[in-house]
């Protein structure tokens, strides 16, 4: 993932993000979706070949509901779940 705002340490620009995302899909109601959302971005940079990690500068984002999260948040996370169904109506399932 590219960053929007790449960080700098040590005089070496960290331009992207190596992305850990977890996300639990639920139902309250039949037409009431939720999910819980854990996300964890880790700043890395490329070396020739070599990709470098700044474990000490990840970030992780978290709610447990959807209800917690801002506007943005929940339209991100829709998003994710339209290319989620893609997904399993490209598997036929």
């Amino acid at each position: 993932m590219n960053a929007s705002n790449p960080i700098t340490l040590d005089g070496k620009q960290y331009d992207r993000y190596a992305m850990t995302l977890a996300v639990s899909g639920r139902y309250e109601a039949p037409d009431q979706p939720d999910a819980s959302v854990v996300l964890t971005l880790t700043p890395i940079r490329f070396e020739g070949e070599d990709c470098i990690a700044a474990q000490d500068h990840a970030r992780t984002f978290l709610f447990g509901a959807l209800a917690s999260a801002d506007a943005a948040e929940r339209l991100a996370v829709s998003e994710v779940q339209a290319a989620l169904q893609k997904f399993i109506n490209v598997k036929g399932l």
